[in-house]
């Protein structure tokens, strides 16, 4: 149901203009926070910010491109999105053809570029399950064809994404697929037996691998176990606790001094907070509360179950995978590889995510198409 008082174009406005600001943020941060690094690895300062900067140009470029695609189009993108990202994740089987680093294999290192699947297969996964729930003949309280087949579409994924391992990424996918099964009328019986398998997986997985034990362990109390997994931590609550009310000033935290592992990525949100302080972080945060309002009015404007589903689960991505990120960094979270949408150091993160804002802007526009 169309809301009279949003137009189309202002909720383009909003989505574009909260994302160009997190984008911004972002290559503020990056080089605030890799300048050091660039110059310890290659001697250039603008190493990590020069590769990102030309992703945001390219992005704003597919800002203007999404508005040519017609609305249609996305239908015909979710199985063959799939097939691709499922060839993609099963490379990994192959020598040599992903990149080991920090301890996982998740980058595909193809001649002339190098980027990691997951993020690709995020999306993939999202539009097929919106397609699929969408079925007219689709019931999603038949377990064996309603429910099986949902979840071994992601269960395919999860495998491959497993084997470099990334855990968290399997996680977040598992926790949108059930999510939108729920939305798509999955019954009270199936939501718990699904919440203990979760629960029952979960488990199983942080068992038989022991840096994952170390890493609740490290949760609990950081303090005592600084050699395995606390050290992350406790230096982002050094950031935190540094930044204040209104921060030390952009380019002025220490705790990027290599002594915050992985500050350009997956712990710039602790920069943020040290250069930024408190005022920074709640602007980041009230940015980031507004792209998901209007991505979840997005979605409840559309009256096509398929769009409906896709922009839930889209919606739901970028906002859970934020809010993942600022746990681990906060310490309310065990520490896991998720880079915060938009800011983290990525190209693929940061093409990943246009790419949701620009279906969500398509989407948007199908729904005022939809209801004149």
């Amino acid at each position: 149901m169309i809301d009279q008082n949003v137009t189309e174009k202002s909720l383009e406005r909003a989505i574009i203009t909260c994302t160009t600001i997190l984008i911004c943020v972002g290559l503020l941060s990056i080089y605030a926070a890799s300048a050091m690094k660039g110059i310890h690895l290659s001697d250039d300062p603008y190493y990590f910010l020069r590769k990102q900067s030309t992703v945001s140009i390219f992005g704003v470029g597919m800002f203007f491109f999404s508005r040519k695609i017609p609305c249609e189009w996305l239908k015909k993108l979710p199985l063959p999105l799939f097939i691709i990202a499922l060839i993609l994740l099963s490379l990994i089987l192959i020598p040599q053809a992903y990149v080991k680093v920090g301890g996982a294999t998740r980058w595909l290192n193809l001649p002339f570029v190098r980027f990691q699947t997951s993020e690709v297969a995020k999306i993939a996964l999202i539009l097929f399950l919106a397609k699929n729930l969408a079925r007219k003949t689709h019931n999603v309280n038949n377990f064996w064809t309603g429910i099986l087949p949902n979840i071994s579409f992601f269960a395919l994924f999860g495998f491959f994404l497993m084997l470099q391992p990334d855990f968290g990424t399997t996680a977040l996918l598992g926790t949108i697929t059930f999510a939108m099964l729920i939305v798509a009328g999955l019954a009270g019986k199936y939501i718990i037996g699904s919440a203990v398998l979760a629960f029952s997986l979960l488990a199983t997985a942080v068992a038989i691998a022991p840096y994952r034990m170390r890493r609740i362990l490290a949760f609990l109390d950081p303090w005592e176990q600084v050699k395995d997994g606390g050290f992350q931590i406790i230096q982002s609550y050094l950031a935190f606790q540094n930044g204040g009310m209104f921060g030390t000033g952009l380019g002025e935290s220490k705790q990027k001094l290599f002594f915050l592992p992985e500050a350009h990525t997956d712990f710039i949100f602790s920069v943020i907070a040290e250069e930024l302080g408190f005022v920074g972080l709640s602007l980041v945060i009230a940015t980031y509360l507004v792209l998901t309002f209007c991505a979840f009015k997005i979605t409840r404007n559309q009256s096509d179950c398929f769009y409906k589903y896709l922009c839930f689960g889209l919606s739901l991505l970028i906002s859970l995978q934020a809010i993942l990120n600022m746990g681990v960094v906060t310490g309310l979270l065990p520490t896991k590889g998720i880079p915060l949408p938009f800011i983290s150091n990525g190209s693929s993160s940061l093409l990943a995510f246009i790419s949701i804002v620009c279906i969500l802007l398509i989407a948007n526009r199908y729904s005022f198409k939809s209801n004149e």
